[in-house]
């Protein structure tokens, strides 16, 4: 078995979870994708080049040498983002409304 074969084995969940903690400690947008690799959400695609040598820099400084990805922002993930806060909003007036009516 070579030597590079062994270390991507050796690679475990745990260090994927530290990759993932270290990353949203920093203040990145993180998300695991389907197969648990720590993905950073940048704010536009034309910051991609600049996220990924951060993400390049904080990851070799805890020694982490797995899959990672660095992407932009889906349209589904941007209206999800917007759908959400406006349903919160709607809940809220919602229950101070009936809290209003039953006091």
């Amino acid at each position: 078995m070579a030597k590079n074969e062994k270390e991507l084995e050796e690679i475990s969940t745990t260090d994927k979870l530290k990759a993932f903690k270290t990353l949203k400690d920093s203040g990145l947008r993180v998300e695991f994708n389907g197969s648990g690799v720590p993905t950073v959400i940048c704010a536009g695609a034309d910051e991609i080049d600049k996220t990924l040598k951060n993400v390049k820099k904080l990851l070799k400084e805890i020694r982490y040498t797995g899959s990672f990805g660095v992407r932009a922002p889906r349209k589904t993930d941007m209206i999800g983002t917007e759908e959400t806060s406006e349903v919160s909003e709607e809940l809220t007036e919602k229950n101070e409304e009936i809290e209003t009516l039953t006091a």
